[in-house]
Order: C-alpha cells, then structure tokens, then sequence
C-alpha cells in the first residue's frame, strides 16, 4: 500500500511537470529526477540522470524475471561479465532473447523515460546511442532499464505508472550489441551523476535467486 501511494506522487509529480522531470530541487514519496532538457532521439541514456541521488535501495525485494510465464531464456552475460559488464554495467543482466520476444516489467514503478524510434545495432560502441529503451523509476529512487528493444513496440508513455510483470515492449537488437538480447539492470545515481548498477535478487519458480549465472535458464513462478 505504501509503494503504491508513494508511485502516485511520482507519477502524479512527472505528469504536472513539462519536459523530463521535476527539478533536482523537488521530491515525491523520496524519489527524485533530474531536471533536463526535452530528451530527443538524438540524446544517449547516459546523457540524462534520473532517480534519486545514492537511493536507499529495498535490499529485501525479489524481482521478477524480465519476461513471461512459462518462458524462459538463457543467461548470455550475467553479473562480473567480462564482455561488457564492468564499470557501471557490472550488476547487469543480458537475456539471449529473439527479436519480437515480449519484455515485461520486473518490479511496479513509473516510466520516466522511453525510446523506440531507433532500427540500428551493432557491435561497435558507437551504436550505444541507437538503442531503444524503457527506463522505470522504483519507490526507493532506484531504476530499472530495459535496453535493445525493437523500434515502435513500447507500450508505455512516460509518466504512466506500471505494474509488476506489465508488458512494456518487444526485445530487439538495436544499440551497441552482438546479437539479439534484453539488458536488464537496476541502477542507482550517485552525486556525481553517474550511475552505478545495483546486485538485485529474483524471484524464481526454484525459490530467491542472488546470483544469476551465465548460461543458465530461470523460470517465473506461476502467476
């Protein structure tokens, strides 16, 4: 109950303010987002800080696997990978998923950032900025990001509160990436403005789960 009504302010917040977000000076049930210039296609990701500085991360909540029931995919990079999960990717998450598989949200939250418009990917940095995305602020100030989405197919609107296992989009292959996947990460903005990714746990149909490995398949429990 509490989340939930702490969401509203967020959502109720964003929704009043024109552009991207509240000012760095205003907060809502604790969360806070960056003031910012109007996000254009043209902008990367990385361009814009959102959430609330060093959030107070709920340590104790078991996320849900960033897809259907009764689907499950592997692991391509899980969390100290050594292909491209260092720095501020560290705690993050690539899901081996086929274009057009449907992304659903892992934890309730607000959307406070989308791209679609985005048909480019490959295996070169420099495409980093094509990749299509769902950003969505958590009560505790926390974000979580869905990366390399297919272009036209989110189903949310910034400022619109999601729930738990919504259905936000189709994965795809656009941005910086090898092959057809979903990033998934948790992430937290420090003073600096920088972002770090945060080790979270899932839910599993096999019980908690802490540290997801590379190669392996997990299933949602049944819904």
């Amino acid at each position: 109950m509490l989340e939930s009504l702490i969401l509203r302010r967020v959502a109720a917040l964003i929704l009043c303010v024109p552009g991207l977000g509240a000012s760095a000076g205003e907060e809502a049930g604790g969360a806070r987002v960056s003031s910012s210039s109007q996000w254009s296609a043209a902008m990367s990701r990385a361009d814009v800080a959102l959430g609330r500085i060093d959030a107070d991360h709920d340590d104790g909540y078991l996320y849900r696997l960033p897809y259907g029931a009764d689907v499950s995919f592997p692991i391509i990079q899980g969390y100290d990978a050594k292909l491209s999960h260092r720095g501020a990717e560290r705690f993050t998450l690539d899901f081996g998923m086929p274009v057009g598989t449907p992304v659903h949200a892992a934890r309730d939250g607000v959307v406070v950032l989308v791209e679609d418009s985005h048909d480019t990917g490959c295996a070169r940095e420099q495409c980093g900025r094509f990749a299509n995305f769902v950003v969505v602020l958590h009560a505790d100030g926390t974000t979580g990001e869905y990366f390399h989405l297919a272009r036209g197919s989110v189903q949310v609107r910034r400022g619109e509160p999601v729930a738990r296992g919504q259905w936000l989009a189709l994965s795809g292959n656009t941005g910086f990436s090898t092959a057809p996947h979903l990033h998934f990460g948790v992430y937290r903005t420090g003073r600096d403005r920088t972002t770090e990714s945060l080790a979270v746990r899932f839910q599993t149909r096999s019980g908690a789960l802490g540290m997801p490995r590379s190669g392996a398949h997990y299933l949602n429990p049944p819904d």
